[in-house]
């Protein structure tokens, strides 16, 4: 008798120490949204918050494809600046994705308009984060090969 009482504590302890766990782990990390790191300081930018407009150019894949695509999004340059990013020509800029994927930017790239975007949809489609919900993609227009195209974006790191 005794040990059933303590093998249901055990069974008790776990299964609540097992909900605080996904509880806590869904709570931060996972915030949806693109998070922008300059100058020491840390901003969250939820995906509502992008004022999404109309815009769309042709990609290229690794086997030298070109594709048309009709997107909604922001300038990633409209988006650093309404918070309160200071972006110079030289500055180095990392866009990292949900799944570490990473792709480096230069300030005058950011800085020419109509090239680098955020987008929250694909020819219609909401772009979708790793886990689904609402997620956001990299676009660089003039690219060879679309390779920082990042998708799943989650990180925006300007040095």
């Amino acid at each position: 008798m005794q040990k059933r009482v303590i093998t249901a504590i055990i069974v008790v302890l776990l299964i609540a120490a097992g909900i605080l766990t996904f509880v806590n782990r869904s709570g931060s990390e996972d915030r949806p949204g693109l998070v922008i790191t300059a100058g020491g300081k840390e901003t969250l930018v939820a995906w509502e918050d992008v004022e999404a407009a109309e815009f769309s150019g042709e990609l290229v894949n690794g086997k030298g494809e070109v594709s048309q695509h009709a997107f909604t999004g922001q300038e990633l340059g409209s988006i650093l600046a309404q918070n309160g990013v200071e972006l110079t020509a030289d500055a180095e800029i990392t866009a990292a994705s949900e799944d570490n994927y990473a792709a480096d930017l230069s300030g005058a790239e950011i800085l020419e308009a109509g090239k680098v975007y955020v987008a929250l949809t694909d020819n219609g489609e909401q772009i979708e984060g790793i886990e689904g919900g609402q997620g956001g993609q990299l676009i660089v227009f003039g690219d060879p090969n679309s390779k920082r195209a990042v998708r799943y974006l989650k990180t925006i790191e300007v040095k």
